[in-house]
């Protein structure tokens, strides 16, 4: 250990043993502050070892840890500046999703594929599958040497305890960019945006002024000191959207020459927050779309939504079959489970939603959105938004404006126009450009 990191722990020491005696100080605070102070101490390590790397002209090791392909938008760009960048040396590791068996009483934890093996298997780097179900082992993450380590979601139960955050921040710096576009305001906040995993992170890299904000205030409710390296990016799920204006989506039943009016609905996964129209209009589009031979509807449920409703007891597994095979037997209606969805967002002609980050993206088309309202739980920026949505509040007002959409009667499409180019963070290199830049100036210590 050097002097400078030998001085530098002494006196957080005796500052941390000055912290503990005092008597208005709970315990939850004094190890919190134990907890800041060694994770202090690791950041000094981790800048001595990239000082040594940088003398030896060694690459950046950054790992990139995957377990849902449905939401790699949100990394995709930063991955790919950095893949192509000669500085970095870019790995990714697949893994399942962790399911706790709380019914039982060891609470057994087993792994279940959101099928990130075979989505990214054939990705331009390195891919290392984490998991061996044979043999139940985990790849060391610590073996691989990273400097910076990227986790899709926040969520560490998902995750086993070899790849917990406070382990790995330990030998190398954890940066996050949000699984999801920052729409939501809600007494549940705290659940997508959990403290235990937001104290490890080294690099935040924010949507929004708006969403750095909440994040602080996440750490003033935790009674602990916000400082954590910061910066607006803009979100990278926004990069190079041009590309997908003209796509098309092999999923619609009908050809985009048949001319039939393209539905994607997209509900929300939970009703606990009093959000989600699921169960009001589930059976209500099946009538519709009786009705109407001339639309072509894709349902795209939330992969937890079933599992949301289910634990919830609001449906039974064999209401679940028999809903989904109503869409196998209907010639105008599709279940969505596809991996990417931008082709599909595009190549539509509405979306019919509630609150959801997905609202944010699919707003990127310039199509519109029947948006059905419930409960407001609107932040700024998405309530700006919402002055581009048509707001139904029953079923006769989602008919009325799918009809007068139908009709090419979009009276709100300017004002999406204007609100796309007033309120998005789109930085002109990209998101994930601008990521991998100051990925390279921390490295370098120029931050």
């Amino acid at each position: 250990m050097s002097i400078l990191l030998k001085i530098n722990l002494k006196e957080k020491i005796k500052k941390f043993f000055l912290y503990i005696i005092n008597p208005i100080i709970s315990r939850t605070e004094y190890m919190q502050e134990l907890d800041n102070i060694l994770f202090q101490q690791y950041k000094e390590t981790i800048r001595l070892r990239f000082k040594l790397k940088i003398i030896n002209n060694e690459k950046i090791n950054i790992l990139f840890i995957c377990q849902r392909p449905q939401f790699w938008g949100a990394l995709k760009t930063v991955f790919e500046s950095c893949n192509n960048d000669p500085y970095f040396n870019v790995t990714i590791i697949t893994i399942p999703n962790k399911i706790e068996r709380h019914d039982l009483k060891n609470n057994y934890e087993t792994y279940i594929s959101d099928g990130a093996e075979n989505y990214f298997k054939k990705f331009p780097c390195k891919v290392i599958n984490g998991y061996n179900y044979e043999n139940k082992s985990w790849v060391s993450l610590r073996n691989l040497s990273p400097d910076y380590i990227f986790f899709q979601t926040p969520f560490s139960g998902s995750r086993p305890h070899e790849y917990d955050i406070k382990l790995v921040s330990q030998y190398a710096n954890v940066c996050y960019v949000s699984y999801a576009s920052d729409v939501i305001i809600s007494e549940d906040y705290n659940s997508y945006h959990p403290f235990y995993f937001l104290k490890y992170i080294y690099l935040l890299f924010c949507q929004t002024e708006e969403y750095k904000n909440t994040i602080k205030n996440i750490f003033c409710k935790n009674k602990a000191d916000f400082n954590i390296k910061s910066y607006i990016t803009g979100f990278p799920k926004y990069d190079n959207i041009e590309l997908y204006r003209n796509s098309e989506s092999p999923i619609w039943k009908f050809k985009r020459s048949e001319q039939h009016f393209r539905i994607i609905w997209t509900p929300r996964w939970t009703t606990k927050e009093n959000t989600c129209h699921f169960f009001v209009y589930k059976d209500k589009f099946f009538e519709y779309a009786d009705k109407y031979q001339d639309i072509d509807f894709i349902f795209r449920p939330h992969p937890h939504c079933f599992i949301d409703y289910l634990n919830r007891k609001e449906i039974t597994e064999k209401e679940i079959e028999k809903y989904i095979n109503e869409y196998k037997n209907r010639k105008n209606m599709t279940i969505d489970y596809n991996k990417d969805y931008l082709p599909q967002f595009y190549s539509s002609d509405v979306l019919v939603t509630d609150i959801s980050s997905i609202i944010i993206e699919y707003f990127l088309t310039g199509k519109p959105i029947i948006y059905c309202h419930k409960t407001d739980l609107f932040n700024s920026f998405s309530r700006k938004l919402s002055e581009g949505f048509y707001f139904a509040h029953n079923w006769n007002e989602v008919e009325y404006f799918l009809e007068q959409l139908k009709s090419k009667n979009d009276p709100l499409k300017e004002k999406r126009e204007q609100l796309i180019k007033s309120e998005y963070n789109l930085p002109p290199e990209g998101a994930g450009q601008f990521i991998k830049s100051i990925l390279l100036d921390d490295f370098l210590g120029k931050l």
